[in-house]
C-alpha cells in the first residue's frame, strides 16, 4: 500500500545544499515516489507551491534567504498548504530553542540531520498512512465544509479509530470555530475524564475564555504551564487571560519567559512589546518591538504596527534621556518610520500613526517646524476618520499637538473625546492629565525626579542648584504647572537678593509663559497669580 501512496504523492524538497537535495530525491525514488520537485531557497519553494499543489513539503530549516519557519508560516497563513498536505521540517540544529520553535509552528514532523533513508521512511510512512485514513475528513476541511468534517470526525470516534484522539481534538476545535462552545466543552471534558491531555486542557481554557470565565481559564492554564512548560500556546493564552483580569505585569513576565523559550516567534514578541508599552516599561517595549521588526523582515507576519510600535517606544525612551541620547533615539525612530513607509503601502490609521510618531521624533530633535508639518498631514487623516478614530490614537494625537504648541487644535480633539466618551472615567482622567502635562510617561517620571531634587536643594538653601534642577526638569516637561511655579518661586527669591540680574527676570517670565494655558478653575491658578503679583511688585 505504501508504494502506491509514495507513487501518488507529489513531493517538494527544499534545501540549499544541492547534494542533499539530490540525496533526498534518490531516497524518495527508492521508496516508490516519482513526482518530485526541488527548490533551493524559500522564495523558490513558495513560488512552486503557488504554481502547483504538493502533497508533501520536506524543507530544511536553515535556508539561505529565509528559514523553514518562514516558509511554513507563509504557506499556512496564505492557505497555500492544504490540510491534506504535509510539511516536514529538517534541521541540523538540536538546541532547545530550535526544537521549541519548530513545535511552536507545528510542522507535521521534525527530523534531525543527518537524515538516513530508514528515519525518513519511518516518518513519511506514518504520515502517509494517517493521510490516507483521514483524507476525506481533511479534504472537507480544505473545502471549508465544516459540518461534513465534524460528521466524519464523530464517525471515526464512534468506530474507535486509531486516530480517534486526532479526531476529538479536531472536532472540538471545529465546534469552537463554529461558536458552539457547549459541544466543544463537552468533548474536552470527556477527553479529560479519561486522561489529562494538554491539548484538551488548553482547549477547555479557550472555551472558558470565550465565555468570559477568566478565573477558570487562568487556573487551567497555570496548571498547564506548570506541568508542561514547553506548551507555548498556554503562555500566550494565559497572558491574555491575565490582561483581562487586570494583571498586565504578570502577563508581561509570562510572555518574556515564553520568548526566551522560543525566541523566533514574531507575534509573541509583538504582543510582549504592546503589553510592556501599556505597563510603561519602555526598555522592554523597545527590545520586544525591535525583535518583532528584525525577525519579521523575511516573514509574512511582518506588520507596520510592529515598526510603529518600535518607533513610538524609541520616542518614549528619547523623552527621558539627556540631549545627546535623546537625539540618537529620535534619529533611530525616524529611520524606522522611513523604513516602514518604504516597505508598506500605508494608509488610514497606520499612516496617521506614522505622522504622529514622526512629529514626536522631530520634537525630540528640537525641530518644531518639521513636527508641525507632520501634524498637519495627520490632521487631514484625523478629519477623514471622524468619530471612528480609536480613543487611544486620538489621545496620542492631542498630546503631540500640545507638545508642538498647537493648543487650539489639541483642545478640539480633547473636547471631541470628552463628548464621545463621557462615561469613561479613566479616559477622562487621562484627558485632564494630558491637558496639564502633554509629555510621555517616561518624561513625566524624569521631570518628577528632578523636581523633587530641586525642592530638596531649595529647602537646603542652595537656590542656584535648585534653579538648575528645575530648569533641567522643564526640558522634560515644559508645561507642567507645579514645576514651573516651583522654579518661578525660587527665581523670585533670587531676584529679591540680586535685583540687577536681568537673566533671572527673563527666566521667571518664561515660566509664566509656559503656564499661560492655566484657567481660573485650575488648582494652581491662585498660586500663579500670587507669584506674578510678587514678581511684578519687585520688578516694577
Amino acid at each position: 500500500m505504501l508504494n502506491r501512496e509514495y507513487r501518488n504523492t507529489r513531493f517538494l524538497i527544499v534545501d540549499g545544499n544541492t547534494q542533499l537535495r539530490l540525496a533526498l530525491e534518490r531516497m524518495l525514488k527508492a521508496f516508490g515516489a516519482w513526482y518530485i520537485d526541488l527548490a533551493a531557497d524559500s522564495n523558490e519553494a513558495i513560488q512552486k507551491c503557488r504554481q502547483g499543489s504538493f502533497d508533501a513539503v520536506v524543507c530544511d530549516f536553515q535556508l539561505s534567504d529565509r528559514n523553514g519557519q518562514h516558509v511554513l508560516e507563509e504557506l499556512r497563513e496564505r492557505k497555500i498548504l492544504r490540510h491534506t498536505s504535509m510539511f516536514v521540517m529538517m534541521s541540523a540544529e538540536t538546541t532547545r530553542e530550535m526544537v521549541l520553535a519548530a513545535i511552536d509552528h507545528q510542522p507535521d514532523a521534525y527530523i534531525n540531520k543527518p537524515i538516513t533513508a530508514d528515519i525518513l521512511k519511518q516518518r513519511l510512512d506514518a504520515l502517509l498512512v494517517e493521510n490516507e485514513v483521514l483524507y476525506e475528513l481533511k479534504h472537507a476541511l480544505d473545502m471549508e465544509r465544516l459540518s461534513e468534517a465534524i460528521s466524519r470526525c464523530e464517525e471515526k470516534i464512534a468506530k474507535g479509530s486509531k486516530y480517534s484522539r486526532w479526531c476529538e481534538k479536531t472536532v472540538a476545535s471545529l465546534y469552537f470555530q463554529e461558536g458552539d462552545y457547549e459541544e466543544a466543552k463537552r468533548i474536552y471534558l470527556q477527553v479529560l475524564n479519561n486522561r489529562p491531555l494538554v491539548w484538551a486542557q488548553v482547549g477547555l481554557a479557550r472555551v472558558h475564555m470565550a465565555s468570559a470565565d477568566y478565573e477558570q481559564s487562568r487556573d487551567l492554564l497555570e496548571s498547564v504551564v506548570a506541568t508542561a512548560p514547553h506548551c507555548l500556546i498556554a503562555y500566550d493564552l494565559l497572558a491574555e487571560v491575565l490582561v483581562h483580569l487586570g494583571n498586565r505585569k504578570d502577563a508581561q513576565e509570562l510572555l518574556a519567559k515564553a520568548v526566551t523559550l522560543s525566541p523566533t516567534a514574531i507575534l509573541r514578541h509583538a504582543r510582549l512589546g504592546q503589553i510592556s508599552w501599556e505597563n510603561h516599561d519602555v526598555e522592554n517595549a523597545v527590545e520586544a518591538f525591535r525583535n518583532a521588526v528584525e525577525l519579521g523582515r523575511q516573514s509574512i507576519f511582518d506588520n507596520p504596527d510592529n515598526h510603529v510600535g518600535f518607533a513610538r517606544s524609541l520616542c518614549e525612551r528619547a523623552s527621558a534621556q539627556p540631549k545627546e541620547i535623546r537625539l540618537a533615539c529620535a534619529d533611530q525612530a525616524l529611520h524606522v518610520l522611513e523604513q516602514v513607509s518604504n516597505r508598506f503601502e500605508l494608509e488610514g490609521l497606520q499612516l496617521f500613526q506614522t505622522h504622529v510618531v514622526s512629529s514626536r521624533a522631530h520634537l525630540a530633535q528640537y525641530d518644531k517646524e518639521q513636527a508641525q508639518r507632520r501634524l498637519g498631514r495627520a490632521e487631514s487623516l484625523y478629519h477623514q476618520t471622524g468619530l471612528e478614530m480609536p480613543a487611544h490614537l486620538a489621545l496620542e494625537y492631542a498630546q503631540a499637538l500640545l507638545a508642538a504648541d498647537k493648543d487650539v487644535d489639541a483642545e478640539f480633539v480633547l473636547s471631541q473625546l470628552t463628548l464621545i466618551h463621557n462615561h469613561d472615567k479613566e479616559l477622562l482622567r487621562r484627558i485632564e492629565e494630558i491637558r496639564e502635562e502633554p509629555v510621555s510617561y517616561a518624561a513625566r517620571q524624569k521631570a518628577a525626579e528632578l523636581n523633587k531634587q530641586g525642592i530638596q536643594l531649595a529647602d537646603g538653601g542652595n537656590l542656584r542648584g535648585a534653579v538648575e534642577a528645575f530648569l533641567e526638569a522643564t526640558d522634560y516637561s515644559p508645561r507642567h504647572p507645579a514645576l514651573n511655579l516651583n522654579l518661578a518661586q525660587v527665581l523670585l527669591k533670587l531676584v529679591n537678593e540680586e535685583p540687577g540680574d536681568t537673566q533671572l527676570r527673563i527666566l521667571c517670565e518664561a515660566c509664566f509663559e509656559r503656564v499661560a494655558h492655566l484657567k481660573p478653575d485650575h488648582k494652581q491658578f491662585p498660586r500663579l497669580q500670587h507669584i506674578k503679583r510678587k514678581f511684578f511688585a519687585v520688578t516694577a
